[in-house]
């Protein structure tokens, strides 16, 4: 597993954020995280990323939120100019057990989908393929 440092968490849930942090610490990840409240403020925020080439190792985003939700900005995403996936890891996080949500992320480069609440077994799982 290779050292993560830069990680950006996108999530409506300010409580989700703060104990996603928390987790993130607590396996030694994540000295530069990054949080927005939504998939147009994590967008901004991986603009500015790829302008600075410091785009985030990893990506954990919810996949319902207000403004833009979690398929929306997969799609922004993918139209970025100079996005490489090969150096950015995506997990998406989900409270809802709905089969299409895992069937639809297929289509986006995803590397792992993870049901809410995210645990330190779930965090080290997804970091052991990062």
């Amino acid at each position: 597993m290779k050292q993560i440092e830069r990680v950006l968490v996108i999530d409506d849930d300010e409580t989700s954020i703060f104990l996603t942090k928390r987790l993130l610490h607590s396996v030694g990840v994540g000295s530069q995280i990054q949080t927005a409240l939504n998939g147009l403020e994590g967008l901004n925020s991986i603009k500015k990323a790829v302008a600075e080439e410091l785009l985030p190792q990893l990506i954990l985003l919810d996949i319902k939120m207000p403004v833009m939700d979690g398929f929306a900005f997969l799609e922004e995403l993918e139209r970025l100019p100079n996005m490489d996936f090969n150096d950015t890891k995506i997990a998406l996080l989900s409270s809802s057990h709905n089969p299409w949500e895992m069937e639809k992320a297929k289509k986006y480069p995803v590397s792992a989908f993870l049901h809410k609440p995210l645990t330190k077994e779930k965090l080290q799982r997804v970091l052991e393929h990062a």
